[in-house]
């Protein structure tokens, strides 16, 4: 293990955010993340990128790293004199190529970056471990954050695009400035209390050191639970910001480390590392439930309740997601559970009493409608009986004289008429 496990910065130190939902929690469990404040500004999308497989982190010692083969097999083989004159210059000449000079990344001017010091090696891999000193201040030279070391998984979103996009063009050792419009930053949501909405950025960024993140099938459980755990709280950060699309994206990451296929792994996980899965599938439940994605979030409350059957915050949760689904019954059903698992929980017991509530006046409306349907059908039926056996309708006594008398008047006519023809004929 390379002991990399630098905490994210957006509020240093957070382990876990105050709950607002009326959830019972148990005094064992040190994590609960809920909704923020009202003021906290409105959310905005902003550009996930997909999560690379993971890769094995190791740290080389940069002294043997920096020693040339070649040196170690002929230590005594000098090159010509001309050679030794012409490669420092090569080198200077490259050293100093676009040194101080900003660099468009994307060609719009909304993201910038000028190279301080060139480092060495190869350019930085997405996907890779990655572990840097930086300092961030607004575009006035207000200072927000100032030396402060993490480690993040490259095009994983665990840092904002800014320091995503720029030190994927880095190598290790290099010093660079970026300088990124509020979209590469925090965006319209901001970073209270220090970085207001729509925010531009300048950002000093050191590169110290990258690795390969090894597959999920070569890791032992404590550095799934480094990477999976860290993940976990930004996605916390990220939430707390009301910025639910990072913050279900770093849940969703966090859980293929934490909680991935039973063939990737072997053995039973210990009981660390089952409250660690319980929690970020909640987390997930809940962070989707905002987004308004029913479905995946019912999925992430079932396998938090697949985890810790008894845990009464994934079953609050899931109740909060199957009620906005309709399913009140279904609702009505967790939320029991959930006050059968803690009595003594206000917030489970007033849930479920409006859930109860809304399913009596449900079914109170359902009997109106059948009962104003059989009345329909009733006054059908009456209608039925009025009918006779040809097909018409009865009628009273006067509309029924009425054709009779026009009947006997015509016959009568004929009548007469064939007499008067009968007697001309006869002559």
């Amino acid at each position: 293990s390379s002991g990399i496990n630098a905490e994210w910065p957006l509020r240093p130190g957070t382990e876990s955010l105050p709950e607002s939902e009326p959830v019972p929690i148990a005094e064992s469990e040190t994590f609960s993340i809920v909704e923020a404040t009202p003021s906290t500004p409105a959310t905005t999308e902003e550009d996930v990128k997909p999560i690379d497989p993971p890769q094995k982190i190791e740290e080389v010692p940069e002294e043997k790293a920096a020693t040339p083969a070649a040196e170690v097999a002929k230590p005594e083989v000098q090159a010509p004199a001309d050679e030794e004159e012409s490669a420092p210059n090569e080198a200077e000449e490259k050293e100093t190529t676009k040194t101080d000079e900003w660099i468009e990344i994307l060609g719009n001017d909304s993201l910038k970056k000028k190279i301080k010091k060139h480092g060495t090696g190869e350019n930085l891999e997405k996907g890779q471990q990655v572990r840097m000193k930086y300092s961030l201040m607004l575009a006035n030279g207000q200072m927000v954050d100032e030396d402060l070391e993490i480690t993040f998984q490259l095009g994983d979103g665990e840092v904002i695009d800014a320091i995503d996009l720029t030190a994927n063009l880095a190598k290790v050792g290099e010093v660079y400035e970026a300088l990124a419009n509020a979209r590469f930053g925090y965006g319209v949501l901001g970073r209270p209390p220090h970085i207001g909405s729509n925010s531009s950025l300048l950002i000093l960024v050191e590169i110290i050191q990258a690795e390969d993140t090894p597959k999920i099938s070569n890791m032992s459980e404590l550095e799934r639970v480094n990477i999976g755990d860290r993940k976990r709280k930004i996605g916390n950060d990220h939430f707390a910001r009301q910025d639910f699309d990072r913050a279900s994206k770093n849940y969703t990451s966090a859980c293929k480390y934490l909680d991935p296929p039973s063939y990737e792994v072997t053995g039973e996980p210990s009981g660390e590392m089952k409250d660690l899965q319980a929690k970020t599938w909640c987390n997930l439940a809940l962070s989707e439930l905002k987004k308004g994605n029913l479905g995946s979030g019912i999925q992430a409350a079932n396998r938090a309740l697949e985890v810790d059957p008894k845990n009464t915050k994934a079953l609050y949760r899931k109740g909060k997601l199957l009620e906005q689904k309709g399913e009140l019954e279904e609702a009505e059903k967790a939320l029991k559970l959930a006050v059968q698992l803690e009595p003594n929980s206000v917030g489970c017991k007033q849930f479920l009493k409006e859930l109860t509530k809304k399913i009596t006046s449900q079914k109170k409306k359902e009997q109106q409608m059948y009962k104003k349907m059989l009345n329909l059908e009733e006054e059908k039926t009456e209608k039925e009986k009025k009918v006779t056996s040809f097909g018409e309708q009865e009628t009273t006594w006067m509309e029924g004289a009425i054709p009779m008398v026009a009947g006997a008047v015509t016959i009568g006519a004929l009548a007469v008429a064939a007499y008067n023809g009968f007697r001309s004929f006869t002559g």
